[in-house]
Parts: structure tokens; sequence; C-alpha cells
């Protein structure tokens, strides 16, 4: 990545790099960057000779943040079942559907998420409007699914992935790896799908629908399958985004860390943050996904590389900083995030959304006492997801029946029939396909009419709940549109503030052991049940309420 001082032209950033002796692959003059690769050794001395240049340094990989279930599995096909009717009405018949395979959850419908965040009562207004468009930046979608055929705008968006200036440098296999196709448009991973279906999936009487199903969605694809992607690649889809005239919200379930005493890493982040501040100069409202790990993400006033920036996220220092693993995780060290930056979410102007739980449906014999007295408690902090004072808002993100791993839960721990979020799945994607998650206990990915559905859990599915949950109240209250900061505070307002969270922290007594290989005896490896994260750290404003939010 090239960096060039305020007034240098397109023109000029160009002719500076191809005259060093490089490619550009990427384009974020808008920004005042390029994306470039070197056809030699030297060019960050020969570029860094032209006074136009502030800087030029190494792009950085964010590795695959799928809504991953956890535990083994089996299976690698999606079975096709006929279930429920299919005929006209609103919401689509799954919505309300009260089990699958005979699997009932508290709620009493699949679709649980939507009546946590009060959306029925947003619908009896708005279920959307078409001028109202949301970018999803993820591992593209596949339009030609049923539930998005007739809700991706196909005049916006793009592939941001530079395929064929890599594989001109690179050869074929840099993107084109395990057989994966991702230097082609679509979805070969489920991801983008299952997120853009969560905010608009049609609502034509077939299956399921999203939270929003008359607005328009505009795909970014910035993540390759199985692979994550490159820093370039998002920003790249986030200048896009924001430089249309169209797109009105950023959803990016999205996740990676930088290490901020890493010149390169500082440099990366103040590209983010600069490609935010363009988008949110430019109206757009940009959400993003708390993460996975379950540790603290602080908000800090913080120098990056020289410039002073509030409403960093950044990892606590202590104790919670040391990310949730499983059972046999080789390196303590792997698990180390004390004190790194998250982003996009710990973006300053991002809006990080926590995960919460459908409820804890029941606990295991051999969890202690104290938790199986809040078995029936509804929208809890998930065991996996993030939390701190750099939290904006929660909304539904599904977790396991017991609220714990499966490799802690076992029998019964499950995500399917409304206890992971309900979605839309390509079935041709690794989400469908891999033999772990697709498994009926994990993902639960199955087919109608050769349409792929499934179950998934993370922050990645809580964050376009809250983006739906956006795109509802700009259709409604159209003097909000254009003003991200009057939209977030509106969401904020608005969020419900009853709910009471039991979910603690990982327990630092519990947990070294099970990095050596100890089985966890409790929680996820392990979670301290005796001390809850408070209502600020684990929802920030609260959990998104759509009724209150258009009204």
């Amino acid at each position: 990545m090239v960096r060039f001082t305020s007034g240098t032209s397109p023109a000029q950033m160009n002719q500076i790099v191809t005259s060093a002796g490089a490619t550009v692959i990427e384009d974020l003059s808008p920004i005042g960057a390029l994306v470039v690769v070197p056809g030699s050794a030297g060019f960050d001395a020969r570029v860094g000779r032209n006074g136009a240049v502030t800087t030029a340094f190494e792009d950085a990989l964010l590795s695959d943040t799928r809504g991953k279930p956890d535990g083994p599995g089996g299976g690698g096909h999606a079975p096709d079942f006929g279930l429920g009717p299919k005929g006209k009405g609103f919401p689509d018949p799954w919505h309300e559907l009260s089990s699958f395979l005979g699997v009932t959850n508290p709620e009493g419908i699949l679709q649980w998420d939507d009546n946590r965040m009060d959306v029925p009562a947003a619908w009896t207004k708005t279920k959307g409007d078409k001028d109202v468009v949301v970018a999803v930046l993820d591992t593209g979608v596949d339009t030609d699914h049923r539930e998005l055929h007739d809700t991706v705008d196909r005049k916006l968006g793009g592939n941001f992935i530079p395929c064929d200036d890599l594989k001109a440098l690179f050869g074929l296999g840099y993107i084109d790896h395990k057989g994966l196709r991702d230097c082609h448009d679509g979805d070969f991973e489920g991801h983008g799908t299952w997120v853009a279906s969560r905010i608009a999936a049609d609502d034509n009487g077939f299956a399921s629908n999203g939270v929003a199903p008359n607005v328009r969605i505009a795909s970014y694809k910035v993540l390759a399958a199985g692979l994550g992607g490159l820093a370039s690649w998002m920003i790249g889809g986030l200048v896009g985004a924001c430089s249309t005239q169209d797109v009105d919200i950023v959803n990016m379930s999205i996740e990676g860390y930088l290490d901020p005493s890493d010149p390169f890493d500082q440099q990366v982040y103040l590209l983010f943050n600069d490609a935010v501040a363009y988008c949110r100069a430019r109206g757009v409202a940009v959400f993003a996904a708390a993460g996975n790990e379950h540790v603290r993400i602080d908000r800090v006033d913080l120098n990056v590389g020289g410039r002073d920036l509030s409403g960093v996220g950044q990892v606590a220092d202590g104790a919670e900083g040391f990310a949730s693993v499983s059972p046999g995780s080789p390196s303590l060290g792997d698990y180390d995030l004390r004190g790194l930056l998250e982003v996009p979410a710990g973006v300053p102007g991002v809006t990080m959304v926590s995960a919460t739980a459908n409820a804890i449906g029941a606990a295991p014999a051999n969890v202690p006492l104290r938790w199986q007295s809040h078995v029936g408690a509804r929208d809890q902090l998930t065991y996996y997801s993030n939390y701190g004072s750099r939290i904006d808002l929660a909304a539904p993100g599904g977790a396991r029946r017991y609220d714990i791993p499966f490799w802690d839960g076992g029998a019964g721990d499950i995500l399917y029939g409304g206890w992971g979020s309900l979605g839309a799945l390509t079935t041709k994607g690794l989400i469908c396909t891999d033999p772990v998650t697709s498994a009926l206990f994990n993902a639960a990915c199955f087919k109608l009419d050769g349409q792929g559905f499934g179950w998934l859990q993370g922050t990645s599915m809580a964050t376009p709940n809250a983006a739906g949950v956006a795109a509802l109240v700009l259709s409604a209250r159209h003097d909000l549109r254009g003003h991200p900061d009057a939209l977030v505070a509106r969401l904020k307002s608005t969020a419900n503030h009853s709910v009471v969270n039991y979910m603690g922290p990982n327990d630092p007594s519990n947990f070294a052991p099970s990095v050596f290989g100890d089985p966890c005896p409790t929680g996820y490896c392990h979670l301290d049940q005796s001390h809850p994260i408070s209502f600020g750290n684990a929802y920030g404003a609260g959990l998104v309420d759509a009724g209150a939010a258009v009204r």
C-alpha cells in the first residue's frame, strides 16, 4: 500500500508507482492511496524518494472469520426437506414455523430473533424502502438464490479481489487453491449469502424472509472462501461502496486484529480509519461484528502511527485479553490478543455489535448449579461474543442451546431448530459442503426445492440483524438518511434496556490448563459463572428494538 500527500491527483499517483516499477491492483485514490505489487526488490526505497509519497507498507491478511459452529461433525451434504407450507402471505411460512424436525425453542418460532428485536411491530409501518441500499462486504452473494434473486441490485457492488492481476503476477493457484473458485463472482463459502438474506431475504411466500425484505442489497466481494481477505480488499470495498450515491448502510461481518506496535499494522489501521471517515462524510453508516473470541474490547483514545484517535477498540491487557480456545489448542500465545486493535469494528466511527442468544435452553449436569439456575434466561450475551466498553449495540446472533460450546455441552447442545439464527446459504459453498459445518447438529445446512438454508451463530449474524433494523429505520424516517450519527443515536436511544446478563468472562483460574489439552470442566475454556459481565459491556446501549426505533 502506498500513501500520498494531500492534493496528489490519481494520475500523479499512478505515474509515481509505475515509474518505480509497480503494478496498480487497487485504486484507493479517494482516500489518497494505491495498492500495488512491486516488480522487483527495493521498490519501497525507490518510491519513497518521491516527495508526494508519505509511506509505503505491506498489506495485512485478516483470516477467515465466518460464523463457524464449533465441534466435530459429519455429513458433507445438504439434505433436502420439504418443511412447512409454501403459500403466499407475510411473514414467509418458515418465519412462524414452530419446530424443525421436532425441535422447538422458547420463542416458539424458527425466526425467533425478529421477535426479540420487536421487528413485527416495525413491519406494521414499513417492510423497507427500495430506495434504501445496504452494502454487504463479505464473501459475495449467490444471486441465483430464490430469496435474493430480486433483492440484490446488480448495478452496484462488485468483486474486490483483484483476481486478474493476482493470476498474472503470481499464477492461478494463488487464489484458486484446493478447488476453490474465488476468482469468480458469486459466493463459494455461504457466509455473504447468509448475511444478505438476514438483512433482506425476499418476502416471496417461500421459506424465510429478512428483517427488511423490501430494501436492496449491494454485494461487495472482499473475502475469499476458506482464506479470509487482505485489508486492501476490504478497504477497497468500503471506498467503492461509499463512492456511489446509493449506499446508505455498510455491513461488515468481518473481524481481525492488528498490532499497534507494528509499523505496518499501524498504517493498515490508519487506512481503515480514513476509509470509514470517508464513508461517514458521505452519509453512510458502517456496522461491524464485535468478534467471536470472548475477549474484552475497551474504548480508548490512542496514538496510532503518530495520529491521535478517539474511540479505538483495543483488546484488554489483563486476563480478559486471552481468547477462548478449544481443548488441545497448541499454544497459549496463539490466543494472546492483549493490546491488539480490532478491525473493522474497533475503528472510530464504526458501530460495533455484540451477539445475544435465544435463551439458555438447558445445562448439562457438569456445570455449576448457579448456571443451571439461569436456564430459561433469554437474550444472554453469547459464550463466544466479544464485549467491553467499545460495544455500541447488541443484536441476536444465536448460540447453542446451552449457551456453551459443543465440546462442553455434548448431546443436545445444538444450533438447529431456532437456537442459531436462520438464513439462506449457497449449496455449493464451504459451509454446506464441509463435513464439519454442514452436519445437522452444527449449521444444519439443508435444502428446500434445491435452495440452501441453515442456522449459524456469531457476531457475524448479529451485525446484519442490527443493520436490517437500521434499514427499517431509514425507510420509516427519511430525515435520518445521510446522517449516520443521528441514525445510530436513534438506535441507541430506543434500544431495549430491560435485558439482564448472566454470562461471565473467561475464567483465568481455569483458563490456562485447557490450553494444554485438559478437558474443559465448565464453560468455553472456561467461563467465570460467578461474575456476570455488566450490562453496558455486554449490550452497549442495549438490544436493538425495531418497533421503538421506527415509531
